[in-house]
C-alpha cells in the first residue's frame, strides 16, 4: 500500500485505517454466520486464503511484478500463515460449533491480551502502567456490552471455548511476529504469501468438504462469500500488515475491542435493534482504553513505525 520513496502516514491515518478494519470484522460475524448454514467452516476458510491469495498476486503482478522475498521471510511468512490464517480460522470456526456466540465474543477479547504478552516476552515492546490499563479498560467495556452474564462456560461449551481461546493465542502471536516482515517487504507482498501459505494449510481439512457443499450453495450464498472475501479478508488483513508497519503490534490489536461495538452497531443500523444505554457506555469505555493505549505510541507512530522492532528497512 505504500512505496519505500513514500513518506509516513499520519497517526491519524494509521488509526482511521485500524477503525475501518474493526468495522469489517464486526460484518464478518453476520455475514459469515448466514454463510456457514450451506458451507462448512473449513470449506470457507479455504476459498477465502485461495481466493484472496489469487487476487491479492494478480494485482501485485499488475502493479509490482512478482512478489518475491528471500526464502528465509518465505518460511517465516509460512509459520506465520500457519497461526494467523489457518489455525486462526479453522479453529474460530470450529469454536463456534462447540460454544456460545456469546462466549465467541467475550473470549474472543483476549486477543489483545495475547499480543501484548507475546510481544513482551519477545521484547518487541516494553510494559508501560497506561498501557495495561488501557486494555484492561477495553476490556471491561466489552464486558459490561455483553453482560457479565454473557459468558456461559460449562462442559458443554469448554470444547469450543477453549477453541477460541487457541484462535485468540494465535492472532495475537500473529500480529507479533509478521510485523518485521510487513515492515521489510511491504503489506501487499506480504499478505499476497501469508494467503498464499493460508490457502495451502487449508486446503486438506476445507477441499473434501468444499467440492460437497459447493452443488447445494444458493448463488446469495455465493454474494456473501464474495464479501467476506473482499472486506474482511483482503481489506482488513491488507491494512492491518499496513498499520503494523507504523504502529506497534499491541496497539494495532488494542482495536479489536471495538469489534463487540461495531457489531451491536451494525444491527441497530441493518437490524432495527434498539440502542441500549449500555451501549454507550460500553464504547465510552472502550475508546478510553484504545485513547491510553495509542496515547503512549503516539511518537512511534508519527515517526512511521515502532523502534522497538527490528528490520526498519522497507523494499516495498
Amino acid at each position: 500500500m505504500e512505496d519505500a520513496t513514500e513518506s509516513p502516514p499520519s497517526p491519524a491515518l494509521v488509526h482511521a485505517g485500524l477503525l475501518a478494519v474493526q468495522l469489517g470484522f464486526a460484518s464478518h460475524y453476520v455475514v459469515s454466520k448466514i454463510a456457514v448454514r450451506e458451507l462448512s467452516p473449513a470449506g470457507l476458510a479455504l476459498v477465502r486464503a485461495a481466493v484472496a491469495a489469487a487476487v491479492m498476486l494478480a494485482v501485485h503482478v499488475g502493479a509490482r511484478g512478482l512478489p518475491r522475498v528471500p526464502w528465509r521471510d518465505a518460511l517465516k511468512l509460512a509459520g506465520c500463515a500457519a497461526l494467523g490464517i489457518a489455525g486462526n480460522q479453522l479453529l474460530f470456526f470450529s469454536g463456534l460449533r462447540h460454544t456460545t456466540a456469546s462466549n465467541a465474543s467475550v473470549l474472543v477479547t483476549t486477543i489483545p491480551v495475547f499480543t501484548l504478552l507475546v510481544s513482551l516476552a519477545l521484547r518487541r515492546e516494553r510494559a508501560t502502567a497506561r498501557g495495561i490499563l488501557g486494555i484492561a479498560l477495553a476490556l471491561s467495556g466489552v464486558i459490561y456490552l455483553l453482560g457479565a452474564e454473557a459468558l456461559s462456560l460449562g462442559p458443554e461449551t469448554v470444547l469450543g471455548d477453549l477453541m477460541i481461546v487457541g484462535n485468540s493465542l494465535f492472532y495475537g502471536t500473529y500480529l507479533v511476529l509478521v510485523a518485521d516482515l510487513a515492515r521489510r517487504h511491504g503489506s501487499m507482498t506480504a499478505v499476497v504469501w501469508l494467503f498464499g501459505f493460508g490457502a495451502l494449510w487449508v486446503a486438506p481439512f476445507g477441499a473434501g468438504a468444499l467440492v460437497a457443499d459447493a452443488p447445494s450453495v444458493r448463488g446469495t450464498t455465493w454474494w456473501l462469500v464474495a464479501y467476506i472475501v473482499l472486506v474482511p479478508t483482503i481489506f482488513t488483513y491488507l491494512t492491518n500488515a499496513w498499520a503494523l508497519r507504523h504502529a506497534p503490534p499491541s496497539i494495532v490489536a488494542v482495536y479489536i475491542y471495538l469489534q463487540p461495538v461495531g457489531a451491536t452497531a451494525l444491527a441497530v443500523f441493518f437490524l432495527d435493534e434498539t440502542p441500549t444505554p449500555r451501549l454507550f457506555g460500553a464504547a465510552a469505555l472502550v475508546f478510553a482504553g484504545i485513547f491510553l493505549v495509542t496515547r503512549r505510541a503516539a511518537s512511534r507512530v508519527a515517526e512511521g513505525g515502532a523502534p522497538e522492532a527490528p528490520g526498519e528497512a522497507e523494499r516495498g
